[in-house]
């Protein structure tokens, strides 16, 4: 893969940015997180062979990881963008809350995500709402596994589930009634302080697959999707250039200079 041209930053996402970023060779729209690394060739070499891992992931519910580039900074994982899609954290920021059924709904394909995750040897790290990606229809996919764990400490599969149970417990506050508490059983077991007796991730999923019918998650009208999705990033970017190779830069008329 010859380069990513980053387009505007999206967020800082704990362990790097978050940008919108463009494939030099096909054109196609992508997503780039930037990892931070220190300084240090072998402390490099074991990122980059973990990171190479993420491209071999393969789950309808977790964003494809499509490359890995070695940065001056670090690296950058790039993947496929999930069009139209909303985090679950601005979803709430709306919405409040969700209804038990949605909750399940959710919820029962990322722990499955996760699962998979896990067996291949990869552990999210850093599960947040802003890494829970809703497609326009509610369906749910998983964005930043593995990425955490490249320029921090190592973490493991109990702190994930623990992760997603407190996500989910918390996306229904106040919420009522034989459906909320049978969701709030099944997701107990996996908020326990000690992580050794946690269920697996898989264990999670059946948990919530027997706690109540699903429901389809209302993602509101159309209109508050595009609000959302056209509202600039909080902290405008500055021009950046291409991860690789680096362009040309031409002197613009006036004595300035123009970036990409």
């Amino acid at each position: 893969m010859p380069g990513v041209v980053l387009r505007a930053r999206v967020r800082d996402a704990g362990a790097g940015d978050v940008w919108a970023g463009r494939v030099v060779a096909t054109g196609a729209e992508c997503a780039v997180r930037r990892v931070r690394l220190p300084p240090g060739t072998a402390g490099r070499e074991t990122a980059m062979r973990s990171a190479r891992l993420l491209v071999e992931l393969d789950h309808p519910h977790l964003v494809p990881v499509i490359d890995v580039i070695a940065t001056s900074e670090g690296i950058a994982v790039v993947s496929e963008p999930v069009d139209g899609a909303v985090n679950l954290g601005r979803l709430l920021g709306v919405r409040e809350r969700l209804e038990p059924g949605e909750v399940v709904t959710v919820g029962l394909p990322l722990a499955q995500a996760l699962a998979a995750a896990h067996a291949a040897g990869v552990v999210h790290g850093r599960l947040d709402l802003a890494d829970v990606l809703l497609e326009p229809n509610g369906r749910p996919v998983l964005a930043g596994t593995g990425v955490a764990g490249l320029g921090g400490p190592p973490t493991t599969p109990p702190v994930d589930v623990g992760d997603l149970a407190g996500l989910l417990l918390a996306a229904m506050p106040h919420a009522t009634g034989p459906a909320a508490a049978a969701v709030a059983v099944a997701v107990a077991p996996a908020l326990v302080d000690d992580p050794d007796r946690r269920p697996t991730a898989g264990e999670l999923a059946a948990a919530l697959a027997r706690s109540c019918n699903p429901a389809p998650v209302r993602m509101l009208g159309r209109k508050w999707r595009e609000d959302v999705l056209s509202a600039p990033p909080p902290v405008p970017p500055p021009p950046t250039p291409p991860l690789t190779p680096p362009p040309t830069v031409l002197p613009a008329a006036g004595g300035g200079s123009a970036g990409p």
